[in-house]
């Protein structure tokens, strides 16, 4: 689903012709991504949950040094960018509210606030179109930033009598907070190798990128890095640049409203939003703009509280999501449907006896329905597990993702028939066969017959996956130009004319031939010069609005639903923090408990599967916590002695020590997907028959990070909450604090 062969050999041959250059900034040095025989690529070991402060100190530099792209950044609407030569443009030189006592202090100027007379706009959805106020760069007046096409970048000054700077100037006094040799102490990069990155980073034109992903914000304060990131690519103005950021994965629709079948088309839809509901994860909403604030302000209460965090800027969260349900915040769940998840697992902290309990109490949880292949961590608590099919026996149409740019779509389908239990009508049992059938029994609309519509207003039945997926197929076999038919020899060869009677009944006859061509080929992909413009610059789609924000109005104006504090809505390095913002390092010694922690993809399993192979176990039966060779000497720790590393609340990892070079100092680290408490390590019944566990899958350990100290037990007595991202609402599962000692 990945392309990494793609993209993998792409960059192989790059490096070995010398035109590329990777630096890895990684706590850990794992699974081969730099060796000794690969010219022009780096490791450099960083310390977890500081990627921030990396990403800040190059800024810092790269504005000391004036080798950002002025031109690039100073552009402020799309329009100006593309007739300049580049695919997006940013809001470096919006001006800011500045002043403390204005209504709309922290927010960008708007052209009321300026006193401008703005013309009203409408995009195409009908909404009205924000004008901002920027100081034109030819006039060195302040004018809409639609009305002009560069703005200036670096201003301190008032407009109609109200305070302001521009989001550049704020910026650049946000990554000067701390100084290089700061910087190069906080992450454990040198400050030769941070200097030498920035000026590297800013000779290549547009053509570099900061390739960074989930793990890479796996941290309380994980924002700050995807900001960075943001920031970098910005600041060159590679955004939308071939050879720089360009688009992951374009593709056609295919699962949405395509070219042949409205799948994102839903008659009769309930009209449920964030208007008139909330997610169950306390994301997306601000806490003073819930019906709680609000009923609880109308009592008389000044200033309340909430049981659990609020995340205006999140989107939903499994894992908030999870203690939400276990807390009954902001309110109970009566139903629970799980689908090929393992939250309980993943969340770092929720393995806990305390959530389990609640989890399989009725009076917390009155019902909870799983549907999967394994009876995994999360699966085990549930009452009823539905029965669901392998990737092998499935459909999907997965966008390749990661660092692939190219155009197109993979396709997976059965290739075998499924295993589970198959039903009186002919379908099997798996989660498109559940779903459906629940929501025809409820009378829900969207399902049943005559629930998708094609392009010609023909209606067609939604009963089981062939019945959607096989659509989502003709829309990308006609997406653009539609494919040929598959030749009947072929189709022969392939055995795609044996295919299940259901799979050609989801199509029209005309659609079919076309259908079972991109079957054939695993998918569809247009050649690579598909994505360029004319002169091979700029990616696909770089007319369409692409704004890196300098700025952002959301995160400045947001505020702690504990604390009431502000975080800058410039990029800078926050130290991590609990969930009222307060530095962790308030509440616990950073002397006594000095270690990070980290995660990595192991070798030998995936995040929940394969434990269950005896040849991967025989491989690597556990996995280990790995320790630098300086910190391991100073503990008195050697290679194969069982250690435990220990949060200050008292949470215990317990594993055997890797004493190993290709490790940051100041952190240990572990591969993620070992520790299980099930998956085939426990002993198990299903429908009277018994399955004998194997104790060798739950070899291992996880990391086990600590609780929210500043909302577990204080907000209320029975309260549980993990430590997690301020704005994302993610968990906390890189950095924390922990003391190692030997077991």
């Amino acid at each position: 689903m990945i392309n990494f062969q793609s993209s993998g050999k792409r960059t192989l041959k790059n490096l070995a012709a010398g035109k590329l250059k990777i630096d890895v900034l990684d706590c850990t040095l794992a699974n081969g991504s730099v060796t000794p025989t690969i010219p022009g690529i780096n490791w450099i070991p960083i310390k977890p949950a500081t990627n921030a402060a990396f990403c800040a100190a190059l800024v810092q530099k790269i504005i000391a040094d004036k080798t950002y792209n002025a031109d690039a950044i100073s552009f402020t609407t799309q329009k100006a960018a593309v007739e300049g030569g580049y695919g997006a443009y940013t809001n470096a030189t919006y001006l800011v509210i500045v002043d403390e006592n204005h209504p709309n202090y922290r927010k960008l100027m708007r052209a009321a606030d300026a006193g401008i007379d703005a013309p009203e706009e409408k995009d195409k959805d009908g909404k009205a179109v924000e004008q901002y106020v920027v100081i034109d760069a030819a006039t060195g007046q302040p004018a809409l930033h639609s009305a002009c096409s560069k703005g200036t970048l670096e201003y301190e000054g008032e407009v109609n009598g109200v305070k302001v700077r521009t989001g550049f100037s704020l910026l650049t006094e946000t990554v000067n907070e701390y100084t290089m040799d700061e910087y190069a102490e906080i992450t454990g990069v040198s400050v030769e190798d941070l200097e030498r990155i920035a000026k590297e980073y800013t000779s290549h034109g547009t053509r570099v990128g900061i390739c960074h992903k989930g793990g890479s914000a796996a941290s309380v304060n994980g924002i700050d890095t995807v900001m960075g990131a943001a920031v970098l690519h910005a600041i060159v103005g590679a955004n939308q640049m071939i050879g720089g950021n360009a688009p992951n994965s374009p593709a056609p629709a295919t699962a949405g409203n395509g070219a042949r079948y409205k799948l994102g088309a839903i008659e009769g839809k309930p009209d449920v939003s964030t208007k008139n509901a909330c997610y169950i994860s306390r994301t997306v909403k601000a806490w003073e703009k819930t019906d709680e604030y609000k009923n609880r302000v109308a009592a008389g209460e000044k200033d309340p509280k909430p049981l659990m965090p609020w995340f205006a800027n999140g989107a939903a969260s499994d894992s908030q999501a999870l203690l939400s349900i276990v807390n009954k915040y902001p309110y109970q769940a009566k139903i629970l449907t799980s689908f090929m998840c393992n939250t309980i697992q993943a969340t770092p902290g929720a393995m806990r006896d305390e959530v389990v309990e609640r989890l399989c109490d009725p009076e917390v949880l009155p019902l909870h329905i799983v549907c999967d292949v394994f009876v995994g961590e999360h699966a085990q608590y549930a009452d009823y597990i539905v029965p669901d099919v392998t990737p092998y026996e499935s459909f999907g149409l997965p966008t390749t993702g990661t660092t692939f740019t190219g155009y197109g779509t993979t396709v997976r389908w059965q290739v075998k028939e499924p295993e589970s239990m198959k039903l009186d009508d002919g379908r099997h049992a798996s989660w498109e066969t559940f779903l459906a059938d629940v929501a025809e029994a409820c009378g829900l609309p969207g399902w049943g017959e005559g629930a998708i519509k094609d392009v010609d207003g023909k209606a067609w039945p939604l009963r089981d996956a062939a019945d959607f997926y096989l659509k989502a197929v003709a829309n990308l076999a006609y997406a653009e130009e539609p494919v040929a038919d598959i030749d009947a020899r072929e189709a022969q060869l392939q055995g795609l004319d044996e295919l299940p009677d259901s799979f050609k009944a989801a199509v029209s006859d005309e659609e079919w031939p076309k259908v079972q061509n991109v079957l054939s080929r695993g998918g569809r992909y247009w050649p690579m010069s598909y994505v360029h413009d004319a002169d091979g610059r700029r990616s696909r789609g770089y007319q369409d609005e692409n704004q890196a924000y300098f700025y952002s109005e959301k995160r400045a104006t947001n505020k702690n639903c504990y604390s009431g504090k502000q975080l800058p809505g410039t990029l800078r390095y926050n130290p991590e923090t609990f969930t009222d913002l307060s530095p962790m390092e308030d509440h616990f010694s950073r002397e006594e408990y000095p270690f990070g922690a980290s995660e990595h993809k192991p070798r030998f399993r995936s995040i929940s599967m394969l434990s269950n192979s005896p040849v991967m176990r025989d491989l690597c039966s556990h996995n280990y916590i790995e320790l630098n060779r300086e910190d391991a000497a100073e503990l008195g720790i050697k290679d194969g002695d069982k250690v435990r590393a220990t949060t200050p609340l008292g949470d215990v990892s317990e594993g055997v020590a890797m004493v190993r070079a290709g490790q940051v100092k100041g952190a240990f680290a572990l591969a993620f997907g070992y520790e299980h408490q099930n998956y085939g390590a426990q002993d198990i019944e299903v429908d009277g028959k018994a399955t004998k566990g194997d104790p060798a899958i739950a070899a291992g350990v996880r990391i086990h990070q600590m609780l929210d100290p500043t909302v577990t037990g204080v907000t209320g007595d029975d309260v549980i909450s993990i430590i997690a991202e301020n704005d994302a609402a993610s968990p906390g599962r890189c950095g924390g604090m922990f003391k190692i000692e030997k077991a």
